[in-house]
């Protein structure tokens, strides 16, 4: 289940990031389905991890809350950090998360994302899809926001769960592991980046 759930998130994840001209069910349904075959093509073009990880990079950055994900996953941490270890680990965390999904893509093997319902509130909405031809068929809900005009995901939970949390449960140990120095995961999040 472990391996369904890497490839869902870094296969399907393009499929959402899109900006329907009308945040209503119908639209995001159809924007989802019609980009999933141009985004596996992309990613599929790629022949290496760090190509995948490079085709990646701009979709987290245009479609995705990346710096709200980033401040998320510091937790109480980001308020102790410097204006300064603050941008340059929203610059890591998004270089580290293309590595990481870009490289799981590897594991696609023609699955294909099914939306089966989309929970609208406000500005925000959630897209309720499952996997089709992965074991067990894994849940994989989408949190989407209108931020400034943008359809942007702020999260992703692969069968309940959050790619946001689950990142920051492990950040947050690793930084009072290291003494509370937030420099201290960016020095090992870079090196993670540089291996993958």
């Amino acid at each position: 289940m472990a391996a369904a759930s890497a490839v869902a998130i870094s296969v399907f994840a393009p499929f959402a990031l899109v900006r329907p001209a009308a945040a209503d069910a119908a639209a995001l349904e159809i924007f989802i389905k019609g980009l999933s075959t141009r985004a596996i093509t992309d990613l599929s073009a790629a022949t290496t991890d760090k190509e995948r990880a490079a085709r990646l990079l701009p979709i987290l950055q245009e479609f995705f809350d990346m710096p709200a994900l980033a401040r998320h996953t510091l937790g109480a941490y980001w308020r102790r950090a410097t204006p300064e270890e603050q941008a340059e680990y929203v610059e890591v965390f998004t270089q580290y998360m293309s590595a990481v999904y870009g490289k799981r893509f590897s594991e696609y093997s023609g699955q294909t994302l099914a939306v089966q319902r989309v929970r609208e509130d406000g500005e925000r909405a959630t897209i309720f899809t499952i996997v089709e031809g992965a074991e067990g068929k894994p849940r994989v809900d989408w949190d989407v926001a209108v931020l400034d005009g943008k359809q942007m995901i702020t999260d992703v939970r692969v069968e309940g769960l959050s790619l946001a949390e689950t990142h920051r449960q492990e950040f947050t140990s690793v930084i009072s592991s290291k003494g509370g120095k937030v420099q201290a995961l960016i020095d090992i999040l870079k090196k993670k980046v540089a291996s993958l």
